[in-house]
């Protein structure tokens, strides 16, 4: 009897969830077809039912779900669950061979692999072809010699790298329960499976407890990772695989407190590993502390002139973000603040190729395609400063931070219930997830966004509790969900906890009466559990979550409000003369008109986004009545400053309805002004026909 990865996942999806799971649902999450899910269900069914668990419960109109004894039993038997048992993946089985040949301590040889991942002669030499061409993009080489069998060679710091990407492959580390369950493994003879536990508890305490020392808290799931990233690394310098750091680097980082935090962790790790650690390495781990994400971090008095660089660049991508989003940002402080939070740590993940991050990149471009399309064209200055490109992981999580302020700025709370955000991967998703609930519950009050520990160590004054992962129950509800919220799942999490909450007098009524027939006919054994159930049953509204709508550019710059024009005396006649036909058409107010040239004159010719092009707007609240744009041509330009950079020909009025409904247009248009010769080809052409012409070809071009 075995259980592979898939059934696994909807086990935990099952044990997570309050209350029933609909097989829509668990499509979306798992992005399978109905008929999969059915299939796995009887396969979790009979190795419940093999172990003495009660199995799965199928409601019609509901779903799935487990009982509350079930869920007590099952994580104790997936923990306990010898490697047999496990079915893995191609690419499961791809990073575990990687991982047993990286580590060493012990000759592989082909019938030694296909023990370890459990599969015939043939599939094993095909998983070993497929990974000797992948492992190639660390620069490293699968080789084999009959001696000393399957050998990875390279240098060390690629081999470390490569560690750490086949680990995220092979051990999706999500909690403690996760990790221990996963662990029931021995990477090679000389170690095993109990002492390595033993190692990664030991190494878990001295991280943390060097958060005191660094002044920062790490991300509940960042901890665990770099735990056993030190772990399997600390295992390397044993076999005398030790890395060389550049000369010029460890003087910058000898002056970080990381690094003399990091000497102490040594240390210990000498004295647990009962082996020296060379200075290079105390550099290298010293990279790794630095590039950690966290949920909280003071600044290192030592480390000024980086901090007060990463300043001035989350003020440039912070102002830029908003003139490329058309809008404006109450509390800048705060957003940098937070944005320099994050730059950090990322910072020193490109610079020293720490590949840690989980593979976010085609979740959030799927559910937030326009704020990682702005995100990308703001990146340059972070760029310049590190000297590298930014990878699409860490471009993902920086549009988790803008993403969370454009859903911020565009939310008018009802407070009235209070909860509490719970999220292991760090502020940039915590943030993103608030936002999404704040924007399905108009009645629920978020009060904070805290760690797993933060909420296992205080108490909070709150209502029910959202969590991207499993916790323990207090004293009020804990709905899981996930970062990056579905259609499904916002609707099932509209039901579940309006099941909750929403205690009308009719509701009550209708499950009195229900159970009121029931006690004629039937005795009650659990009437508490029933009347609870009943309610979840009878509250579920039919709920259609549409996504906001996002039209093109084409479809909100009409050829009416197109106009060219000889001249203008200035650039507020320029501003005037453009916003002219909105306000004629009912698009905007005069207020909205004033509030833009108010806009410049406070914060200087922001909205200058190229070249010879300017978009003033200002926020909805001034005066938007409905989406809308409009575009001036002039033959002569007009200049926004006393610098010539700023002379404009294009000028865009542009009149946002909300926060979101805009971006795409935007986007359309920010990339069609990012060409030079689409600008001058514009500013040639002579009647408003030809430029629209002209622009409703290039978006097609674009496509």
């Amino acid at each position: 009897m075995s259980l592979d990865k898939r059934s696994t996942a909807i086990l935990m999806q099952l044990i997570n969830a309050d209350s029933y799971l609909s097989a829509e649902e668990l499509t979306e999450k798992l992005n399978v077809s109905r008929r999969t899910i059915y299939y796995d269900m009887e396969k979790i069914n009979d190795w419940l039912d093999s172990l003495g668990i009660d199995k799965i419960a199928k409601v019609r109109s509901a779903g799935f779900i487990l009982t509350a004894e079930a869920k007590k039993q099952i994580p104790n038997n997936l923990e306990s669950m010898q490697a047999w048992h496990y079915e893995y993946s191609q690419d499961e089985r791809k990073a575990w061979i990687a991982i047993y040949i990286l580590m060493g301590g012990q000759r592989y040889f082909l019938e030694d692999l296909m023990k370890k991942i459990r599969v015939s002669r043939t599939t094993t030499i095909e998983d070993i072809k497929s990974l000797k061409a992948d492992i190639r993009s660390f620069h490293l080489q699968l080789d084999f010699e009959r001696k000393t069998g399957y050998t990875i060679r390279g240098e060390e710091a690629e081999i470390r790298r490569a560690i750490g990407y086949y680990l995220s492959i092979a051990i999706p580390i999500q909690n403690q329960h996760s990790l221990v369950a996963a662990l029931q493994i021995q990477f090679n003879d000389s170690i095993s499976s109990a002492q390595l536990l033993e190692f990664l508890r030991q190494v878990y305490h001295l991280l943390y407890q060097s958060e005191k020392q660094l002044n920062i808290k790490f991300t509940d799931d960042m901890l665990y990772s770099l735990s056993l990233r030190i772990v399997l690394f600390s295992i390397r310098i044993t076999q005398k695989n030790d890395i060389k750091m550049d000369v010029v680097e460890k003087e910058v980082l000898r002056k970080t407190k990381a690094f003399l935090v990091t000497k102490q962790i040594c240390c210990e790790l000498e004295r647990i590993f009962k082996t020296p650690f060379p200075d290079d390495e105390k550099f290298y781990l010293t990279t790794y502390l630095l590039g950690a994400r966290v949920n909280y971090s003071e600044e290192d008095r030592n480390d000024n002139i980086l901090s007060e660089e990463l300043m001035n660049v989350a003020k440039k991508m912070t102002h830029q973000f908003q003139i490329l989003a058309c809008t404006l940002f109450d509390d800048q402080e705060m957003l940098v603040k937070n944005l320099v939070l994050h730059l950090k740590p990322a910072f020193y993940r490109v610079k020293y190729g720490l590949d840690v991050e989980k593979n976010i990149v085609d979740s959030v471009k799927s559910k937030f395609e326009e704020v990682y399309s702005l995100t990308q064209k703001v990146i340059e200055p972070f760029e310049t400063l590190i000297g590298k490109p930014l990878p699409e992981n860490e471009i993902a999580y920086i549009s988790f931070h803008f993403g969370g302020c454009l859903r911020r700025a565009g939310t008018t709370l009802i407070s009235r219930k209070k909860a509490l955000v719970v999220c292991a991967n760090g502020i940039g998703t915590s943030q993103i997830l608030k936002q999404q609930i704040e924007g399905l519950f108009s009645t629920i009050d978020i009060i904070d966004s805290v760690s797993v520990r933060d909420y296992e160590e205080k108490d909070y004054m709150i209502d029910l509790v959202f969590s991207t992962i499993a916790i323990q129950k207090k004293d009020v509800p804990v709905f899981v969900v996930s970062p990056i919220l579905s259609d499904a799942e916002k609707e099932s999490l509209l039901k579940k906890v309006n099941a909750i909450f929403n205690r009308s007098q009719k509701q009550h009524l209708a499950t009195d009466r229900i159970i009121d027939v029931i006690e004629r006919y039937a005795t009650i054994h659990q009437k508490d559990e029933l009347v609870k159930e009943l309610r979840h049953y009878l509250n579920r509204p039919e709920i259609t979550i549409a996504e906001t709508y996002k039209p093109n550019l084409i479809d909100i710059l009409k050829e009416e409000y197109i106009h060219t024009a000889q001249s203008v005396s200035d650039w507020k006649s320029a501003i005037k003369l453009a916003a002219h036909s909105l306000i004629e058409d009912d698009y905007i107010t005069e207020t909205y008109r004033d509030a833009m040239i108010s806009n410049v004159e406070k914060h200087g010719p922001y909205i200058v986004i190229s070249p010879k092009v300017a978009i003033p707007h200002a926020k909805p609240e001034d005066g938007v009545k409905q989406l809308g744009m409009s575009l001036l041509k002039l033959e002569e330009a007009v200049s926004f400053s006393n610098d010539s950079k700023h002379d404009v020909f294009l000028i865009i009025t542009f009149a946002p309805f909300d926060q979101e409904s805009h971006l795409r247009a935007l986007s359309q248009l920010t990339g069609l002004f990012s060409k030079r010769d689409t600008v001058d080809r514009l500013i040639k052409l002579q009647s408003s026909q030809e430029i629209y012409q002209y622009i409703k070809q290039s978006l097609i071009e674009q496509h």
